[in-house]
Order: C-alpha cells, then structure tokens, then sequence
C-alpha cells in the first residue's frame, strides 16, 4: 500500500506573500500623495493666525501712533509668535493709511505665501509679491 503524505500547512506559499506584497504598494501608492497634501496644509496652517496677530498689534500700535508700524520692533508683543514659527517667515510694510504682513514659506517650495492687509483680508499672492521688513 501506498502512504498519502499531506503537505505541511502551515506557511505561506510565495504566490500569496507576493499578492500582500501588491496590495501594500498599491494601498501606499494611494496614500503617500494624499499624506503630502494633508501635511502641507497642516504647515500652511501655521501662517493665517500668526498674520491675525500682526494685525491686532498693528491696530493697537496705530491707536497709539496714528501710523501703521513699518517694523516688528515697533510692534509690541510680536517677536513672540513670529520667532516661534517653524514653517513661514514674516514681514510687514506700513504707512500711514495701510499696511501689509507677508508670510512665506521658509524653505518648503509647495507651501502657499499669504498677505493680510488693514482690513484683514488674509490672501494668497505670489512669494515675489511680497514686500517690507523682516523680523
């Protein structure tokens, strides 16, 4: 008589370790480009409040001064927020009448550079567009 032997279950063949090999390339092939974009804005988020703040310390130093300030040091409290960015740098550019606080990227070429103006409209303009003194 003949003895049957039964294959030994219990591995993976290399068919189906190479089908989970796929499918986790495909799963990643989804998820890193949507990964980027969520971070981007998650770094882009850093600007729009920082840019709110300058525009309250330019409303008070212009009740103060009857002037916009043209510089941060003028502007009291505003080292605080601007150097604890990680993401954007600041400037702002004022006259008597009207001022502007830019906010560009440091050194993330995907990432939006926003202006907030007097009447705080926070914007997107182009990097080049924005003019005035850095901290």
């Amino acid at each position: 008589m003949r003895t049957i032997r039964h294959r030994d279950s219990r591995g993976f063949t290399l068919i189906e370790l190479m089908i989970v090999v796929v499918i986790i390339g495909i799963l990643a092939a989804i998820a890193i480009p949507k990964f980027n974009g969520v971070s981007n804005s998650a770094k882009e988020a850093e600007a729009e409040p920082i840019l709110k703040q300058i525009y309250t310390l330019q409303l008070r130093y212009k009740q103060k001064n009857d002037v916009y300030a043209d510089q941060f040091a003028k502007l009291e409290g505003a080292a605080d927020p601007v150097g604890a960015a990680k993401y954007y740098d600041f400037k702002i550019d004022g006259t008597t009448n009207t001022f502007t606080a830019c906010a560009t990227p440091r050194s993330l070429t995907e990432l939006k550079t926003f202006q907030i103006d007097e009447n705080r409209n926070v914007t997107t303009i182009a990097a080049a567009a924005c003019a005035g003194s850095a901290v």
